[in-house]
């Protein structure tokens, strides 16, 4: 697997400041179930390659704060940005995630 740099622009500056905030937010638990679980499906998908080295495969960010950030940084190929609750109700609906 190649080892990706993060780029230092204004867009991931944004997204390290999120998925920081994401990430206290998760200790205090204070985030809704719905992110919460969508959280949780990311670090599942993530879980046999990007989890392991600590790093996106896909941008080379920190794998916990990536996956707490509203954007998806790999195109919903293997996952789509975070999403309502109603709309992850839908999707879990339709893609057969208990």
């Amino acid at each position: 697997m190649e080892n990706k740099k993060p780029q230092i622009n204004l867009h991931n500056i944004k997204s390290f400041l999120e998925g920081n905030i994401q990430l206290g937010l998760e200790q205090l638990h204070l985030q809704p179930t719905h992110i919460q679980e969508q959280i949780a499906y990311r670090r599942l998908l993530c879980s046999n390659d990007c989890m392991i080295t600590g790093k996106c495969k896909y941008c080379g960010c920190e794998v916990l704060g990536k996956t707490s950030v509203k954007e998806s940084c790999n195109k919903n190929e293997r996952f789509p940005d975070l999403m309502s609750n109603l709309e992850w109700i839908k999707y879990k609906e339709s893609n057969d995630i208990k």
